[in-house]
């Protein structure tokens, strides 16, 4: 088949050939296909011009099984009409299109929904679609390529779209008997504990006694009063929960990668964050993994506010399964900054002799622990640190 510069090519010079023979009905044939080639040439450059695309769905956040709807709309703001569109939407595979066929993109990451219409002028249409949500993560939709060209089908024309369209699926959440922890004090007993010093709060100063930290020194105060003067701090009691999330499903990196045991430490993370919430706590998370498109680690300071949840499943939809540090170097790094009193919790599924060392420290410093233990072999023992393991898969 003829490509298109040489089909014009073969008509001029046919028409070259008829006027020198003086052939005119010829020559004017070739002249009514050049002007139909032209025209045909210059509706294809025209086609997708003002021809705006838009997608939406239902909600931009679910849990996996959720069911939402994605909105698709293209209009044609120009005099010119299409005869012919084709639509080639990129879509997640882990985004289940109901009853709707898709086609191979290629990629085992991504499918493609394919749909063909016509507009005329200053028309648009809409199509619809139930979509369900099947694996946590951060997706992103699109981009979406639009095909048009002349009626003729001499000429096409291609546009790459990009939608800003994003859906984060939430980890799954688990009941408590899935994890091995009580129905009554899932976290440990809920009483509050001593009271302690809440460093954040200074109420006054007092005259320096030997037993008090260097840290502690009022130094301006001393100043002023010639002799050294110590803060005194509101006492508080301590309801913060720490969660420190260990992506690690083997002791060694060249062991490779759970899947399955990852997705269910985070399902787990957040199913702990959740109820530590619902009890009262401050719940800060701590994992030893980025979130997608980012490159710090995951650390969200403790808090109790409303939007605090929303925070922590949305680090944990966008966190992937590989780990950037060791959760015992983690541990050690983090603790300082922990709030005096903190309950600490890990979850983990690997028993290594840097993480009990991590823990003891922990309980040196004077923070309550717990490992919730998801590894299916035996239960490690960590002298002061409760340790629950969960019921193997």
């Amino acid at each position: 088949m003829l490509s298109q510069r040489a089909m014009i090519g073969t008509l001029v010079l046919l028409l070259v050939i008829a006027v020198a023979a003086g052939q005119g009905a010829l020559a004017l044939l070739c002249m009514l296909l050049l002007v139909t080639a032209g025209a045909a040439r210059l509706w294809s450059r025209w086609a997708l011009v003002r021809v705006e695309y838009s997608r939406s769905l239902s909600q931009d956040r679910a849990f996996p099984g959720d069911e939402l709807e994605m909105t698709i709309r293209i209009l044609n703001r120009k005099l010119l009409p299409l005869a012919s569109l084709r639509v080639l939407d990129r879509l997640p595979t882990t985004l289940t299109l109901l009853n709707t066929p898709t086609l191979f993109s290629g990629s085992k990451q991504a499918q493609l929904l394919q749909r063909r219409t016509s507009l005329r002028w200053y028309e648009g249409v809409s199509w619809r679609y139930r979509i369900k949500a099947t694996t946590r993560g951060a997706y992103r939709l699109g981009p979406v390529q639009l095909i048009s060209g002349d009626p003729f089908g001499i000429f096409t024309n291609e546009e790459a779209v990009e939608t800003a369209t994003t859906l984060l699926v939430y980890p799954t959440l688990l009941s408590l008997a899935e994890l091995g922890l009580p129905a009554r004090h899932p976290l440990g007993d809920m009483r509050a504990p001593a009271l302690l010093r809440d460093p954040m709060r200074t109420i006054g100063v007092r005259g320096y006694v030997p037993t008090d930290p260097l840290k502690d020194v009022h130094w301006a105060a001393t100043a002023r009063t010639g002799t050294l003067q110590t803060r005194v701090y509101e006492q508080t009691t301590a309801r913060t929960l720490a969660v420190f999330l260990d992506l690690d499903t083997f002791e060694f990196y060249y062991q490779g990668i759970d899947p399955e045991q990852v997705e269910r430490m985070i399902s787990a993370a957040a199913t702990v964050a959740r109820r530590g919430l619902d009890d009262g706590y401050a719940v800060g998370l701590y994992a030893n993994g980025a979130p997608a498109e980012f490159e710090h680690l995951a650390r969200l300071p403790a808090g109790r506010s409303p939007a605090q949840l929303a925070l922590i499943m949305e680090t944990l939809a966008r966190l992937t399964a590989y780990s950037v540090t060791t959760i015992a170097r983690l541990l050690n790094t983090t603790g300082p900054e922990l709030q005096p009193g903190t309950t600490i919790l890990l979850i983990s599924c690997v028993n290594s002799e840097a993480t009990r060392a991590a823990l003891l420290r922990q309980r040196e410093l004077g923070f309550r622990a717990t490992w919730l233990y998801m590894g299916d072999d035996e239960r490690p023992q960590v002298p002061g640190v409760r340790v629950i393991q969960a019921p193997k898969r």
